[in-house]
């Protein structure tokens, strides 16, 4: 995997999405390693959050009216909760934005690792932080899922690190597919099936599955 086929696979935007409604929050998907073995920081939220305490999710937060755009909301906040630098990243570029089930507008910025820095966690906000790596989002051994509706399945991963499930787990997936360049070993969507992806191309996965999970989420 080079950055180059990352950005292509995952149809990553140069620029940030576009803010066309309120309601929108940022995250910054930060990976780091090589071709064979590339893992995804994620953040344990504090459990004196208001909202979603103890869940995993990627560094982000909603959108500031000062912030200048959302790819700047991602990297304001991942300096804000863990301590990490624009500096200390390289972005690849910005993924389709989501529509989560409450009607908060998603904006995943993804980036690769520079170099490692001193990480400072504000307790206020986050419990505590791991890496992951991305093949275990592929794979079948500790996952599962949960029909909400006719058409979305909330997929759960019960890590010995933290259970992972939600838009961060279907966030994971999706990046999982484009970076290690093959399909997952489960079912994607309630229409979706394992048995319905076409094995030839990964790309042609994830455009479908673009396509089906924004008119879902």
């Amino acid at each position: 995997m080079t950055r180059d086929s990352l950005r292509r696979l995952l149809r990553l935007s140069q620029h940030p999405t576009a803010v066309e409604e309120p309601n929108n929050a940022a995250v910054l998907i930060l990976l780091d390693g090589n071709s064979e073995d590339v893992r995804v920081f994620l953040c344990v939220r504090s459990k004196n959050l208001r909202r979603h305490p103890g869940e995993v999710c990627f560094p982000g937060g909603m959108m500031d009216p000062e912030d200048e755009d959302v790819r700047w909301t991602a990297m304001r906040e991942a300096e804000e909760e863990v301590g990490i630098l624009p500096t200390d990243y390289e972005v690849l570029g910005n993924m389709p934005m989501f529509r989560a089930r409450f009607g908060i507008l998603i904006h995943p910025t993804v980036a690769f690792l520079r170099n490692s820095w001193e990480l400072r966690l504000n307790p206020d906000e986050v419990e505590f932080v791991f890496w992951l790596p991305l093949s275990r989002f592929l794979n079948d051994d500790v996952h599962s899922s949960m029909q909400v509706d006719s058409h979305y399945l909330v997929h759960i991963f019960n890590f010995p690190e933290a259970t992972t499930y939600g838009i961060t787990a279907l966030l994971c997936i999706l990046v999982s597919m484009g970076a290690l360049q093959r399909k997952p070993d489960f079912d994607l969507l309630v229409d979706l099936s394992v048995a319905d992806l076409p094995s030839n191309s990964v790309a042609a996965i994830i455009v479908h599955a673009y396509s089906r999970i924004k008119m879902f989420l």
